[in-house]
Parts: structure tokens; sequence; C-alpha cells
């Protein structure tokens, strides 16, 4: 015997799915024109959705005693993604994820050269997808005019009492993103 509180939701009747935040992909295209395969699957989270749609801060005015609010412009109108990739040698002993970032990031600056790049040479793009169980995507994120924030940072400390793989985390500035909900 089935209970009010599920017989009558219409969640539980049309057996809606719930979403998981670990069905996603991100694929990546850096100005190097890398094998963005690849690097999609060491990408292992990516953070910073939120701002997406940025807040609008609040202006006031005051008359005599009374105060008067209204909406203001956003604080900001680019977002920074922070993502996480897992690293690994490739046959030729390569570190190629930290490679690819450490030369995307040489685009913008090379600290060996001093050389600064044009903007128009160290941009990137991206798609953001979340789908559900059966691999249906609901969520397209196009991130456009992308680039890292800083030069990648490997392994700052060596420990010996530590088994756990390496990881490189990176933030990305994006200043143009379309956000689609492809489902209904």
């Amino acid at each position: 015997m089935a209970l009010p509180h599920y017989t009558q939701s219409r969640t539980s009747n049309n057996k809606y799915e719930p979403i998981y935040p670990s069905l996603f992909e991100v694929t990546l295209f850096t100005p190097l024109g890398d094998d963005t395969a690849i690097i999609l699957e060491h990408v292992k989270s990516i953070g910073g959705l939120n701002n997406l749609n940025p807040s609008v801060d609040t202006v006031g005015q005051k008359y005599k005693f009374a105060d008067r609010s209204f909406a203001g412009m956003p604080s900001a109108t680019t977002i920074d993604l922070a993502m996480t990739f897992t690293l690994n040698l490739n046959d030729a002993n390569e570190n190629f994820i930290y490679n690819t970032m450490r030369n995307w990031y040489k685009l913008i600056y090379d600290p060996l050269t001093g050389e600064m790049g044009l903007k128009k040479d160290y941009v990137g793009s991206g798609i953001i997808v979340q789908y559900n169980r059966a691999g249906n995507i609901f969520r397209k994120i196009t991130v456009k005019d992308i680039f890292p924030m800083g030069q990648p940072d490997f392994l700052d400390a060596l420990d010996y009492a530590t088994n756990e793989p390496a990881e490189l985390s990176m933030t990305y500035r994006c200043d143009n993103w379309i956000e689609e909900n492809v489902g209904g």
C-alpha cells in the first residue's frame, strides 16, 4: 500500500529522475589546437557555474525619512571557472595535461622570455554539458573567450606519506557564455 505522500506526488507518479552532479562532460578547445578528447578524459570537476546568472546589486535613495531601493547594475559580468584535472604520463613520459595548460598560459605570458600575448591569440572556448543517467543532455553551457588566470602549479610539495595520484587545479576567466536548457 502506497502512502499519500507518495501517491499524491507528481515527481513520484511521473517517475522524474534526480539530477546527479557527477553526470557531466567538459570539452575545452584551447587556442593551441590540442587533443580535446584527452583533455575531456582528465577533467575531474568544475566549479563556478552558479555565477552564470550574476546577481544585481541594489542602489538606494533617501527622501526625507524614507528609503527607496532600486535594482542597480551587476557587479560582475564575467565568470571564473575552477577546474581540477587528473594527471598521467603518456608513453613518451610527458605530463601532457600539465604541459597543455602551461603552453596555453605561455600564450598570455611566458615567464622565461617576458613575452606577452594578445587576447585574440590566447582565448579558447569550451562546452559543458549535463545529462541524465540515460545520457540525454538537459543543460548545455558554451563558454567563449576563456583563458587561464594563472600559470599551472604542479606539485608544490612532495610527500612520502601520500599515495594519492597528483591533480592539477586551474581557474579560467570567461567573458561570454550561452546557457541552454536543452530539455523541454
